[in-house]
């Protein structure tokens, strides 16, 4: 089986670091985004896409924050 290189395993990682710390069941595609906007080498390509970073930064934090409130993990012991 391949191994992952560092960099995708690191963007991976920071994809579900972002749906834990909002407590998300799971981690989505908008958290990849997310993650891959960290990523310097993903960077290059979405810049080169002319895409106004700080935008889609904002537009996807708010979207996960606000329209995947959903998927906040139910954590009441009953």
């Amino acid at each position: 089986m391949p191994a992952f290189s560092k960099g995708l395993e690191t963007v991976l990682h920071t994809a579900l670091e972002l749906a834990n710390v909002r407590k998300h069941e799971f981690a989505t595609l908008e958290h990849l985004l997310l993650a891959l906007t960290e990523d310097e080498d993903a960077n290059a390509v979405i810049d080169a896409c002319n895409v106004d970073m700080k935008l889609l930064r904002d537009n996807l934090t708010g979207y996960i924050d606000n329209d995947l409130s959903g998927l906040v993990m139910d954590t009441d012991e009953d």
